[in-house]
């Protein structure tokens, strides 16, 4: 792993606004050694890290804090609390910043829907407009008003509904005693211009001193957001078995230092017990009866499926707390079926059952 490195003017790895980056202090190791997002092997660990967001988190900075208490004493070399805590800075940022990228699109996509609908309206007016005059069949007259020479339908997404009212406004321009001021329709060059206005700022405004930014900024901003929070999980995630490791070479396995740390200590028993077999029995109107003997510290189980002539289990169904038995709908001959026990970890499978 790079050493460390502190932020300094002139660095192309560097952009406003990236999570961690803190003038003064270490930069962090998402991008002084960025993880390859593409062959991520989760699992390959024997200590297993939360899932939970929150508590995978919380975790990092207990650790940064752990180090700070034993680092010189231990004494750890790799993963020291100036090595560990830029990394969980950065996954805590990364997080408020792909929730608040997340809000901005929502309002972007609020907006657009706003303005979509504003122009499907009128163009609906619009057309009830026109029929006196171009009738109520498709033609080429109706094409030069905007619409397709083989339907009068009014469109949905802005790639459609802006040409429209460009055209509209170029049709109504070249035909104004077509145009209608009553209040009701407004159909009229100048209201088109609004609407395709409207349209245009709720997809591209990218300045938010004017307003909601645009669903393509929003968009581009949230897609770098996600990529950022990835990359410092995953950066989070190789401190933390770094550190592990590290421990692991250095504590007794019941030294109670371990705590300090975020971790149980590695003798501590913490994941569930293999599930040892399990059953299927085959009831009426295709249902199945699943039942398997209790693992210890299971709080609840999974199931997981893989249908007939596929390759890859996933989650099927979960029971609710330790039962140890659940009823399947929807099986087919020849899918396998196959069950864990689950707390904070995640326990072993059971062998593979065949759905006869």
């Amino acid at each position: 792993m790079a050493g460390p490195e502190f932020p300094k003017w002139g660095d192309k790895r560097l952009r406003w606004g990236m999570p961690g980056l803190r003038y003064g202090l270490r930069l962090p190791s998402y991008i002084t050694d960025p993880p390859d997002l593409t062959h991520q092997h989760k699992g390959a660990h024997h200590m297993q890290l939360p899932r939970d967001p929150d508590k995978k988190e919380t975790l990092g900075f207990n650790a940064a804090d752990g180090a700070t208490q034993h680092q010189d004493t231990i004494p750890l070399a790799a993963n020291r609390h100036d090595d560990i805590w830029p990394d969980a800075d950065a996954y805590s940022s990364s997080r408020r910043g792909f929730e608040t990228a997340n809000a901005k699109c929502r309002v972007a996509t609020r907006q657009m829907t706003i303005a979509r609908d504003n122009t499907k309206s009128w163009l609906t007016g619009a057309k009830n407009c026109l029929t006196p005059t171009l009738g109520k069949k498709c033609s080429a007259a109706w094409a030069e008003a905007g619409w397709n020479e083989n339907s009068l339908a009014i469109p949905n997404g802005e790639d459609k509904l802006m040409p429209m009212l460009r055209t509209q406004q170029t049709y109504l321009t070249a035909h104004p005693a077509l145009a209608v001021a009553d209040p009701r329709y407004n159909y009229t060059a100048a209201r088109a211009g609004e609407l395709l206005a409207a349209l245009n700022f709720a997809l591209t405004n990218a300045n938010p001193d004017l307003g909601p930014i645009g669903v393509e900024p929003a968009d581009a901003g949230a897609t770098t957001s996600l990529n950022y929070r990835d990359l410092a999980e995953a950066a989070l995630e190789r401190r933390l078995h770094g550190l592990y490791a590290e421990l692991e070479q250095k504590l007794d396995p019941l030294d109670p230092r371990w705590t300090a740390f975020g971790f149980e200590a590695p003798a501590a028993v913490k994941s569930p017990d293999a599930v040892t077999v399990a059953t299927l029995e085959p009831l009426s109107a295709g249902k199945h009866k699943f039942s398997w003997p209790g693992a210890a510290r299971s709080d609840r189980y999974q199931v997981h499926r893989q249908p007939a002539g596929t390759v890859g289990f996933k989650l099927f169904a979960r029971t609710k707390g330790p039962a140890t038995e659940i009823l399947l709908e929807g099986l087919a001959t020849g899918d396998l079926v196959k069950v864990r026990g689950v707390n904070a970890y995640e326990g072993p499978f059971s062998p593979d059952v065949t759905v006869a």
